[in-house]
């Protein structure tokens, strides 16, 4: 049987590591703040800890790409993701627009467009690129640069409005 005392222990020890686990996302990953630092590109680090930057575009357009705090991996290869949001449908997409994203998926040299249901019921439209962890400054600046690009044209393309 556990004493009372190991029990208390071993219970603050769970919700300090908790606790820990939660500020630490919330700050994001130290890598992805070093790159962005020294690249000198001004970003917030969202409550579940990815990075929101803010790109201003031509016509007095601004798009919002995110990179993704957390990682996954393939074997050796550590991925994160970048990504923007288009914009958002109230129901799911007609077919037409769905075959136009698919087809347009496979058109690109990197990056794909997805659509994700929300609690709400509606659909976000977004373009994803997913990368290597390490990546050079100028190619993380471009691909950023393409992202934001991609995702207004097509914000602009099916909602005409500017909505990030």
């Amino acid at each position: 049987m556990v004493s009372k005392a190991l029990f208390l222990m071993l219970t603050f020890s769970l919700a300090a590591s908790l606790t820990a686990f939660g500020q630490d996302k919330a700050k994001g990953d130290p890598r992805v703040t070093q790159q962005l630092d020294r690249m000198g590109i001004h970003y917030s680090i969202t409550e579940s800890g990815n990075y929101s930057m803010k790109y201003d575009l031509d016509g007095d357009r601004t798009q919002t790409v995110y990179i993704m705090g957390q990682t996954e991996k393939y074997k050796n290869t550590e991925i994160r993701e970048l990504w923007s949001r288009a914009g958002t449908f109230d129901s799911v997409p007609s077919a037409d627009v769905m075959r136009k994203l698919l087809e347009e998926s496979g058109t690109k040299e990197i990056g794909f467009w997805g659509l994700e249901e929300t609690d709400d019921g509606s659909y976000i439209v977004y373009f994803s690129v997913k990368v290597p962890v390490y990546l050079r400054d100028s190619d993380l600046s471009s691909l950023l640069e393409l992202t934001a690009n991609v995702t207004d044209q097509k914000e602009a393309e099916l909602f005409n409005d500017d909505q990030e």
